[in-house]
C-alpha cells in the first residue's frame, strides 16, 4: 500500500482544491451550546479560509453565516465569541438581523435599494450532545445521517455530564494531512512518546476503521491519564473521551504548511485536580508530535521522498484517510489532473 506522493503535502494547488471539495462540503465542528444558550450569543470558527459565525436567533433557533457582508465583503465580527442584538459590518456599518436579514444599509443614498435582496450567505447547522456542526454545502446531507455511524461509536459516553472547561490552541508547521496521518496510528507511540508509551501496550494498539471515522484502542496500564475511548472523524475532529473528561481535538487548516490544532476540554468536575494531569499529558503529547510532524514536513519538502509504503498492521487508518481523501476530491467536480498530476486517487480499497 503506497502513501500519498510528497506533492499532496507541498503543492498550494493541492490544498486550494482541498479547501473547496473537503472543506467546502464536510461538516466541521464550530462551537460548543455552552457559548450559545441566549438569543445573540455567537461563536465565530475560521477553517481553511472559511469564516464562519454560529449565532442563536431570537426565535432561539441556530443560524450559521459566512462572516462577510454583502456589500464589499466586510468581516461582520472579529471576536471568536459574543453577544449582540445584531450584526454590522466593521467596514461599512451595514447592519442584520440575527435571522440573516439586512436592516440597513447606513448612510447608502439609495432608497431604491431592496434590502431584501441582501441578506447574509446562510450555512447549514445543526448541533449533537452540546456539538455544534456547520456545512458550507448547501446540498450536503443531515448531520445525524452523515454522521451517524461515528455519533453511535460514543453513544454510551455521558458526555452531557461534562462542563465545558477551556481553549488551548497550538499551532503546528505542517500540513494539516501530516498531522492527520500522525494522528491516524500508533505506530509512533514507542519512539516519539516515552510517557505515553509507559501508558499504554504499544504492541497491541489498533485502529478499527468504520464509516469514515476510526476507533482506536490500546490497553492501558494501571493509574493511565490516557485511558478511555478515542474516536477520529474525517476529516479533521477527534474525540478523546476519559474517564473523568473529554478532549476535543479540530486539526484546522491555516494554509498548505500551517495546522492549528484547537483542543477544547470538558471536565465531569472542574475543581478536580487530576483534570491538570490530562491538560499537562496533552501538551506534552502535542509537543512530541508537533516536533515529529514538522520535521516530516520539512523533509517531504526536499525534493528527496516522493512516496513511501504503508503497514498493512499498523497504518490501515492512514489508508482508509487517504482514500476519504480521494473521493471527496473526486467527487467535488474537478478532476485531480487537472489540480495536480502527481495527485492520484488512493489504491486501497
Amino acid at each position: 500500500m503506497n502513501t500519498l506522493p510528497a506533492s499532496a503535502y507541498t503543492d498550494p494547488a493541492v490544498y486550494e482544491h482541498e479547501r473547496s471539495a473537503v472543506f467546502g462540503r464536510q461538516w466541521q465542528l464550530a462551537g460548543f451550546t455552552a457559548a450559545l444558550r441566549q438569543p445573540g450569543d455567537f461563536v465565530r470558527h475560521e477553517f481553511a479560509g472559511w469564516s464562519v459565525v454560529v449565532v442563536v436567533d431570537d426565535d432561539g433557533a441556530l443560524r450559521a453565516f459566512h462572516n462577510v457582508c454583502r456589500h464589499r465583503a466586510g468581516p461582520l465580527v472579529v471576536d471568536d465569541a459574543g453577544r449582540g442584538s445584531s450584526f454590522v459590518c466593521r467596514y461599512h456599518g451595514w447592519a442584520y438581523a440575527l435571522d440573516g436579514s439586512l436592516r440597513a444599509a447606513r448612510d447608502f443614498g439609495d432608497d431604491t435599494l431592496d434590502l431584501a435582496a441582501y441578506p447574509l450567505f446562510a450555512v447549514q447547522v445543526a448541533a449533537w450532545r452540546g456539538l455544534v456542526f456547520v456545512n458550507l454545502d448547501p446540498d450536503a446531507p443531515p448531520l445525524l445521517d452523515d454522521h451517524a455511524a461515528f455519533f453511535a461509536a460514543a453513544a454510551d459516553r455521558h458526555l452531557e455530564s461534562l462542563t465545558y472547561s477551556h481553549r488551548v490552541v497550538h499551532s503546528i508547521n505542517a500540513n494539516w494531512k501530516v498531522y492527520t496521518d500522525n494522528y491516524g496510528e500508533g505506530y509512533h507511540v514507542p519512539l516519539v512518546h516515552p510517557e505515553l508509551n509507559r501508558e499504554l501496550v504499544a504492541k497491541e494498539y489498533r485502529v478499527d476503521v468504520g464509516d469514515h471515522f476510526c476507533t482506536h484502542h490500546a490497553p492501558t496500564r494501571s493509574g493511565a491519564v490516557n485511558a478511555g475511548l478515542w474516536l477520529w472523524r474525517y476529516p479533521n475532529l477527534a474525540l478523546n473521551i476519559y474517564p473523568g473528561g473529554m478532549n476535543v481535538e479540530r486539526f484546522v487548516p491555516d494554509g498548505p504548511r500551517r495546522t492549528l490544532v484547537v483542543y477544547d476540554y470538558f471536565f465531569r468536575d472542574l475543581a478536580n485536580p487530576a483534570n491538570a494531569d490530562v491538560e499537562r499529558m496533552g501538551r506534552e503529547v502535542l509537543a512530541e508530535d508537533r516536533a515529529i510532524c514538522e520535521a516530516v514536513q520539512r523533509n517531504l519538502e526536499v525534493g528527496v521522498y516522493s512516496a513511501g509504503v504503508l503497514s498493512p498492521r499498523h497504518e490501515n487508518g492512514l489508508a482508509a484517510f487517504h482514500e476519504w481523501l480521494a473521493e471527496s476530491l473526486q467527487s467535488s467536480g474537478n478532476s485531480l489532473s487537472s489540480q495536480t498530476s502527481k495527485y492520484q486517487r488512493s489504491p486501497y480499497a
